[in-house]
Formats: C-alpha cells, structure tokens, sequence
C-alpha cells in the first residue's frame, strides 16, 4: 500500500515560483556554462518546504530548461540531470529536518562564529552536492556519446571546477541570506517592526 502524499496549495504555489525562479535566471545566466543560481535555489527550496518540494522544483526545471535548451537535449541526459538535480532538493529538506542551523540575518548577526559557521557547511554542502552530480552527469553523458567514462570525466574537470567553485560560492554567501529572507516574506509576512 501506498503512503499517502499530501500537498498544500502553498508548497504548490511555493514549487511553482521557485521553479520560474530557477528557469529564468538559468536562461538569464545561460552564456555562464556550469555557472547558475539554480542548484542553490532547489536546495533553499527543499530546506524550507521539505525534500518533496525541492525534489520537485529540481525535476520540473530540468524539465523545461532541458527540454528547451539552445545547447540541444537528449532524453537520457535529460533524465540524469533530472535525478542529479533532485539531490540538491532532497538534501537541503534532509537538512532542515535533522538541524542544520541557519541563524538569522542581521548586522549583528553577520559578526557572529556562528552565521560564519552555519555559511562555511553551507558552502561546503553545495560543493560536494556538486561534485557528486558533476560525475554523475560526466559520466552518463559520456555513455551516451560513446566515449569511455574517465575520458569524460577528464574532460569535463574545467566545467566542473567552474561549477563546484562557483556553487561552493554562491551556497556559502547567498544561503543564509535567502533562507532568511524568503522565511520572512513569504512565512511571516515581512518585516514587522
């Protein structure tokens, strides 16, 4: 049997947004190749609403981007950035949900160890997610071409430095500060003094 799977109208609404989020600002950083804001938003997006939801934004923006992509698409490759991007979604709900501190935003706060601390395993998070989905999709898009996985790992290391350095960039400046700021705006209203 079947556990059952319910979903509010806002982790719909919350999916959606972030899924336009993710697509646009691919298609506006498109000239940057491994360069993308995406990544770290699927993972927010799984942070604050759970796997499921980051699960989802990562799969639904692959499937648009991927499919609608001016570099081509392939099916199976499409699958494996599918899957591979999931994992950026399904970590960041597994993060929240065993305690991953992300301490709020202020001035003050800025100067603390621990908003320092919390952007340092942030970073390093985004990083390893990205390594890990890097070799995977090397890998598979070196079966699909026919050419021997090391072959297409090797060849893929500057696309992949491009992306684990800029992801591990944008994961420990950006991450705190986004959680942040969508958990007001959207959870709590906005400011409220």
């Amino acid at each position: 049997m079947w556990p059952k799977i319910t979903i509010s109208a806002r982790e719909i609404s919350f999916t959606g947004v972030m899924t336009a989020l993710c697509i646009g600002s691919n298609y506006l950083m498109i000239g940057l190749l491994n360069v993308k804001f995406m990544d770290l938003f699927v993972f927010v997006s799984g942070y604050l609403m759970g796997s499921l939801s980051g699960v989802s934004v990562g799969i639904l923006t692959w499937l648009v981007y991927g499919t609608l992509n001016p570099y081509g698409s392939r099916l199976d490759i499409l699958v494996a950035t599918c899957i591979g991007e999931s994992l950026y979604g399904l970590v960041g709900g597994l993060s929240a949900k065993f305690g991953l501190d992300v301490p709020p935003v202020s001035s003050m706060t800025i100067k603390e160890k621990r908003f320092w601390g919390s952007s340092i395993k942030m970073g390093l998070i985004g990083f390893l997610l990205t390594f890990i989905y890097d070799l995977f999709t090397n890998i598979v898009s070196g079966i699909t071409v026919g050419i021997p996985p090391l072959f297409a790992i090797i060849t893929g290391i500057p696309f992949a430095v491009a992306h684990e350095v800029s992801n591990f960039l944008f994961f420990f400046l950006l991450s705190n500060v986004l959680i942040n700021a969508i958990q007001k705006v959207a959870f709590r209203g906005g400011e409220t003094s």
